[in-house]
């Protein structure tokens, strides 16, 4: 007797991990429609709940990308901030809303660029240099802003605020911006040489050196690539609150590290999938936005997004220790069967 299985191809199907996000964020979305006022708004309420965590998102895109190659960068939400407050900078000197978004992913391409090479080329573990950015972009970005940040005087533009707060087709400018750069990301990392030499890095790095595959390069590219998307997170924060608050932006890191944890992106790198990420992106951003809503502070909101990371490294270890030992059994299964047969008769 045979077990009936659904006739998709290998491809179409959602990975175990990827299938619980999809079920946790449908049953999230339940709940908080059937307990929560305002939520779901006919569809056009979850729509724009999502402009407020599209920043994140895109920091979680690159980040990814990161930690895939086993490194971390912990640079990118104040890496934001001051893309925030350049554009808004720009922008109160009478830039055009293109110059200054320009101007703000190129302030983050820079300071990606900067981290790629401290740790390719000087050698520095990426957790020292990119704490040290931190600090260092906080710090500029605090003192660039002043004591009246872009946007408390004076209002930005009306386009460039449209980044954040528009629509197009009634879908939120912000969310059409993250999913062409989540449909981008993963078709890098999945189909480029490119996405290939990220996962082997972090894989098995010195396999990476010895098979040809320009290990400093790749590294830099990556923390660049953090960098840029750092830059637009900054700007989509800065155009949805019409302001550039420094301090604001930097809420951004925790949920980013937890989208990427929870996406199942091993920690040490080689493993992880971007479309999963996006799903857990999708489940934290509507966890805290449903929770605010429900009248919850936002204190509360950053304790549960912690629980959340350490709830979903536990689970992640637990399934893969279980799948090693799972697979130990299978191969003694074989053993025997596999060493009779190869005994002469």
């Amino acid at each position: 007797m045979t077990t009936a299985t659904l006739g998709l191809p290998r491809r179409w199907r959602l990975p175990g991990w990827g299938l619980c996000l999809t079920a946790a964020l449908i049953a999230e979305l339940i709940f908080f429609t059937l307990t929560t006022r305002h939520f779901a708004g006919g569809g056009s309420g979850m729509l724009t709940l999502s402009e407020q965590f599209a920043p994140t998102g895109v920091l979680s895109l690159g980040l990814a990308m990161v930690i895939l190659t086993g490194s971390i960068d912990l640079s990118v939400a104040a890496n934001a901030s001051l893309a925030a407050v350049v554009a808004g900078i720009a922008l109160d000197h009478g830039a055009g809303t293109a110059i200054a978004v320009l101007v703000a992913i190129a302030v983050g391409t820079c300071v990606g660029l900067f981290n790629g090479f401290a740790i390719a080329i000087l050698g520095i573990d990426s957790l020292l240099v990119t704490l040290a950015t931190q600090f260092i972009v906080t710090s500029i970005a605090t003192s660039a802003a002043g004591q009246s940040p872009p946007g408390t005087l004076k209002p930005f533009p009306t386009a460039f605020q449209s980044l954040g707060q528009g629509a197009l087709i009634g879908i939120p400018s912000a969310l059409l911006i993250f999913l062409v750069l989540a449909l981008a990301t993963i078709a890098v990392v999945n189909y480029t040489s490119f996405g290939r030499s990220i996962v082997l890095i972090g894989y098995n790095r010195r396999a990476a050196d010895y098979s040809g595959i320009g290990s400093r390069s790749t590294l830099i590219g990556v923390f660049t690539v953090s960098g840029a998307l750092a830059g637009v997170a900054g700007v989509l924060f800065a155009a949805y609150y019409n302001s550039a608050v420094p301090e604001n932006a930097a809420v951004l890191l925790l949920p980013a590290i937890t989208a990427v944890v929870l996406g199942g992106v091993d920690i040490f790198g080689g493993r992880g999938r971007i479309g999963e990420v996006i799903l857990a992106v999708l489940l934290l951003g509507y966890l805290s936005q449903g929770m605010l809503l429900a009248g919850e502070s936002s204190l509360a909101v950053t304790m549960v997004t912690g629980l959340v990371l350490i709830g979903a490294l536990v689970l992640k270890i637990s399934l893969e220790r279980n799948r090693r030992e799972l697979w130990a059994a299978r191969i003694r299964q074989l053993q025997g069967p596999i060493a009779r047969w190869g005994r002469p008769g």
